[in-house]
């Protein structure tokens, strides 16, 4: 996998790794971005959200609300992809 951009963050005292993935092992841009959480010796997978060459994860936060954004780049030849602002439950 391409990864692009990494971003550590932390919420209630759990700390985040968010991993932009650009492409895949065939060079499509449509993969999983990945999110890994702490878990005291070691960042363990959290969740994976789909995007689309993924270029970049911000955190963050706005009132005491926190949020995650990917800058989404390209789905196959289309590069009118949206980015995401993720609100954090």
């Amino acid at each position: 996998h391409g990864a692009n951009d990494w971003e550590f963050f932390s919420i209630n005292s759990h700390h985040y790794l968010a991993v932009a993935n650009y492409r895949n092992n065939t060079g499509g841009r449509d993969i999983d971005s990945v999110i890994y959480q702490w878990n005291g010796t070691a960042f363990a997978v959290f969740q994976t959200i789909p995007t689309y060459g993924a270029r970049d994860w911000e955190y963050f936060s706005v009132d005491g609300t926190s949020y995650l954004a990917v800058a989404n780049h390209q789905s196959g030849d289309n590069n009118d992809i949206d980015s995401v602002i993720y609100q954090w439950n």
